[in-house]
């Protein structure tokens, strides 16, 4: 913790992390996620003095991020929403092969984990976090961060439906994580598991010579000064 971010370092931050937040709460299927991102900036102007180092801001707004979208979630729940699950994939993600097989075992896979488990999957592999950003982003230890994505990784190494997929000959007779009749590792399946999962959704395409949003204004961010607005992020 150090001295609280001044409107122009603010300002910085908001245009090196916008566009990522915004295909990070698409990719989960935020049904508003401009809304979302000004909230998410909101509590950062809020807590601006407890923000991390420079290189770990980004990793701490999509930690931010996760818990906003959880509480959407919570309250939808109690009002009765039919929102979607939040590890479905959006329906307007364009993915690689809408016909894959493999694709679709590695998502039903996925849906499959634990929640704390498929969200490390998806900050690695969607967002390429380090194992220092993913703790920041989960609020624990690097040493907590490898092992909690180690067993992540397990988990979805270790999934029937993945061990058979990577055991599949394809149509040259070859297997997918191994090249001989040996079943393969799990580090060889997570390997081909991990291809699939960064092909199987992606975030709509976020402009960059326009913002999707903007800094949160005054009204949105309580605290002893507002946070700075830019119609050009």
């Amino acid at each position: 913790m150090g001295r609280p971010l001044t409107g122009q370092e603010f300002e910085e931050l908001y245009r090196a992390t916008v566009h990522d937040l915004i295909a990070y709460l698409r990719r989960r299927g935020a049904a508003d996620a401009e809304n979302d991102v000004a909230e998410v900036y909101a509590i950062a102007w809020r807590r601006r003095v407890d923000l991390p180092a420079p290189m770990m801001r980004r990793a701490w707004l999509f930690g931010t991020a996760q818990k906003v979208l959880q509480a959407n979630h919570r309250r939808q729940a109690r009002e009765g929403s039919a929102a979607a699950e939040l590890a479905h994939r959006p329906d307007d993600s364009p993915v690689a092969d809408q016909d894959s097989l493999t694709t679709a075992t590695v998502a039903a896979a996925m849906a499959r984990l634990p929640s704390g488990d498929r969200e490390i999957l998806r900050l690695v592999e969607w967002e390429r976090v380090t194992t220092a950003e993913l703790a920041t982003a989960l609020g624990v230890r690097p040493a907590t961060a490898r092992v909690r994505l180690h067993r992540a990784r397990k988990a979805l190494a270790g999934d029937p439906a993945v061990r058979a997929l990577v055991d599949r000959p394809d149509p040259d007779e070859r297997y997918l994580g191994s090249t001989s009749q040996v079943s393969p590792r799990s580090s060889e399946v997570y390997a081909e598991a991990s291809r699939q999962l960064r092909a199987y959704s992606r975030p709509p395409a976020v402009r960059t010579d326009q913002p999707s949003t903007s800094p949160p204004t005054s009204g949105s961010a309580s605290g002893s000064q507002a946070p700075p607005s830019s119609g050009t992020a």
